[in-house]
């Protein structure tokens, strides 16, 4: 466990924070004590996601997965608030280890060890699937071995089986390693789904690894579609046909999770206790168990930081945080006149070398609240108003998830289009008017994937076995042709002009835009694929590969390891980042490098154009690079102010000189994409959550700005003059 952060809470409702436990994307997860002494886990959404209905839609529905299932290797729910200003629940703490720490640090665990696992899995399995949920995303990451037996947590992707998904596009819900075939080619995912986890994670329980390893992601996807898996570390001949049937590639041929619990009978043991685990394991399980202990104490430490990092001008006043409270706190006077180092904690002060902070990032404490923000600093002159926009009209065009989401923008002929993962609906609108002029739904399945070229719009519908596509007229709707791949599916499509390309397996294929025949084909593998100026680029198994989009010619490759994600295409570069977070930037025309920089592995590559390539920062900045040198030119932490003093910012699209970037205070502001200056602002809820596909958040069509807004609608607005 860490130790609280000074910006964390002391307390979530009627539960007292001891430290942080974990964090995820989108959560942080604290240990916590009850009123009455008992100890729990406290997960509360991240500040910068509180205001998106996607995320809190996410979080609802983690919850409202948690609170029906209610098994013994499972964590129960205690209480939730989804309607808070940031949603939080709570579940009891497990301490323990997880699967992945134990075989990591330990080794492979015996086989009895690893039958018995099995039968805790199967039996946790088959109450998720009685409450009609699936898990999508059992690793063994999300197992902990605990005292009580092994419990599976995180319900952050489970959904509803019946329930439409709210994946975003271009993306694969769950972990390459422990995906089945229809969930890596991002197909519909049943219970089924859940026992070809069930099988790979026993695998690496029984082996140290999984059985579809394969250095990056890409190479392991390409492995579980095709049903290639490693079982030779499995010895134990029943627990090896066990963990076949559970990885057969056909869905219906894998038993359920109760026939499962049939077929492996009675178990020899109680997984109850640490006696069924191997002796390392059960001392570690042990130590945590005796770590988590009762709660301490209940006093509120003040933290400490360097006494520079005051203003010369601070003063805080003893009245101002909380005297005389139970644990004994005070505080002391940090003015420059005062500048003694001391640790201020249970009534004494003591020379450390630091100054107790009450103040901190511009925020006084008291004992048992939320940093209260001090005044903002007085200028002699306000800075002068920023220019506003209007709404010229508004439109819905999002119909799932209970009529909420953000909706994928994309533009070609003349229209702008509509539509969303899990939707099978893709609505075109008038720029100028708002009046919707088609509206068609996806014949075979849900719409996957949209892709846009010269006046087509290339619509990808998923199948359990097969992809169709579409090519569609943007101002009819109707359908010019359709190509079929029966047997594989695609890893994406891009336009590229005249033709509209598709990346399946290990080869890449053109069909002409106008009737579908195929141009050409050629080799070349990748996860992603896309195109521009007379260029197809695909991106995957450590290497980048450029290719002629009119003969198909491999003009050239570029590796990168451990694995290129999405590239970018403009100003005469090819941009990508690897997994750990470094970009690279290529000349397009000869695949030669010209530079990589290191990032934050959670920050993402997102538009390219006035010299410039536009990236969002983990830590809430958007940040404008130079294209041909990588170095740094301006960056921009908007939505910064007394309510949200950290808010964050998220690029919605670009157009000429002007960069549109969303943010956490519900403004969307117009920047200048040079220098990053404010040119207006216009309050709305608006994203671009697919990261991965052309689609966007923000476009500029028929002289009028239109936004993808939280509540399924578009926004035109007319910028200011």
């Amino acid at each position: 466990m860490q130790l609280l952060h000074p910006d964390d809470p002391a307390r979530v409702g009627d539960y007292r924070l001891l430290g942080r436990l974990g964090e995820g994307g989108m959560s942080i997860v604290y240990r916590g004590c009850s009123p009455g002494g008992r100890t729990v886990a406290v997960k509360i959404m991240r500040e910068q996601f509180a205001h998106s209905s996607y995320h809190r839609d996410r979080f609802y529905r983690e919850v409202a997965a948690v609170g029906k299932v209610t098994g013994a290797f499972t964590a129960p729910l205690l209480e939730s608030h989804v309607q808070d200003e940031r949603p939080w629940l709570v579940t009891d703490h497990l301490p323990g280890l997880s699967l992945r720490a134990a075989v990591e640090t330990f080794g492979a665990l015996p086989s009895p060890t690893v039958r018995l696992l099995a039968a805790a899995l199967a039996e946790a399995l088959a109450d998720i699937h009685r409450a009609g949920l699936v898990h999508r995303d059992l690793k063994p990451e999300n197992i902990i071995l605990t005292v009580g037996g092994p419990r599976v947590i995180d319900f952050g992707i489970a959904r509803l089986d019946d329930a439409a998904a709210i994946t975003i596009p271009g993306t694969r819900p769950g972990t390459a390693s422990f995906m089945s075939p229809e969930q890596a080619s991002g197909g519909r995912i049943g219970a089924s789904s859940d026992i070809f986890a069930l099988g790979a994670v026993l695998v690496f329980a029984a082996t140290g690894r999984g059985p579809f390893d394969a250095g990056d992601d890409a190479a392991t996807l390409s492995r579980v579609c095709v049903g290639r898996a490693d079982l030779s570390g499995l010895t134990d001949r029943r627990l090896r046909e066990f963990v076949a049937d559970c990885l057969r590639s056909e869905p219906e041929r894998r038993p359920s999770a109760t026939a499962l619990l049939d077929w492996l009978g009675e178990p020899a043991a109680s997984v109850r206790g640490t006696g069924w685990l191997p002796a390392p394991v059960a001392e570690a399980i042990d130590r945590c168990m005796a770590g988590a202990g009762p709660p301490a104490p209940d006093v509120t430490s003040v933290s400490a930081v360097a006494h520079d990092a005051l203003p010369d001008e601070a003063t805080v006043d003893p009245a101002a945080v909380s005297t005389g409270s139970p644990d004994g706190l005070w505080t002391t006077d940090v003015s420059p006149p005062n500048r003694r180092e001391f640790l201020v904690a249970a009534g004494k002060a003591v020379p450390v070398g630091v100054v107790a902070a009450v103040v901190l990032r511009g925020s006084v404490w008291s004992a048992d609240s939320r940093p209260t923000p001090l005044p903002p600093p007085r200028s002699a002159t306000a800075p002068p108003p920023r220019p506003e926009a209007t709404m010229r009209w508004r439109r819905k065009v999002l119909t799932i998830r209970n009529d909420s989401g953000y909706p994928d923008l994309y533009s070609t002929g003349g229209v702008v289009l509509a539509a969303h993962a899990g939707s099978r609906d893709v609505r075109a609108v008038d720029p100028r008017t708002g009046r919707i002029l088609w509206s068609r739904v996806a014949e075979e399945g849900p719409v996957d994937e949209v892709t846009v070229g010269d006046d087509v719009v290339f619509l990808a519908e998923d199948q359990q076995d097969s992809s169709v596509f579409r090519a569609v007229d943007p101002t009819t709707g109707r359908t010019r042709w359709t190509h079929r791949l029966p047997l594989d599916f695609a890893w994406g499509a891009a336009g590229a002009g005249s033709v509209i390309c598709l990346a399946v397996g290990e080869v890449v294929t053109a069909l002409d835009a106008k009737d579908g025949h195929v141009r050409w084909s050629a080799r070349a593998t990748g996860m992603s694929i896309t195109a521009r100026a007379g260029l197809v680029v695909t991106a995957g198994d450590s290497v980048l590969a450029g290719l002629d989009a009119a003969s198909g010619r491999k003009k050239w490759t570029y590796e990168v390891k451990p694995a290129p994600l999405s590239a970018l295409i403009g100003e005469g570069l090819v941009f990508t980042r690897d997994t750990y977070g470094t970009v690279y930037a290529v000349h397009a025309d000869d695949g030669t490098a010209a530079w990589k920089k290191p990032i934050d592995y959670r920050s993402s590559v997102q538009e390219v154009g006035n010299g410039m390539v536009y990236v969002d920062e983990a830590d809430g900045h958007v940040r404008a690079l130079r294209a041909d040198t990588g170095e740094p030119v301006w960056s921009r932490r908007l939505g910064q102010g007394e309510e949200k003093p950290y808010g964050e910012s998220y690029t919605l699209g670009l157009s000429a000189g002007t960069l549109w970037v969303g943010s956490t205070d519900q403004t969307v502001y117009a920047l200048d994409a040079v220098d990053g200056r404010v040119l207006w602002t216009y309050g709305a809820d608006a994203m671009h959550v697919s990261k991965a596909d052309p689609g966007a958040g923000a476009l500029a069509l028929a002289g009028l700005v239109l936004l993808s807004t939280s509540d399924g609608h578009i926004e035109a607005i007319n910028p200011p003059v």
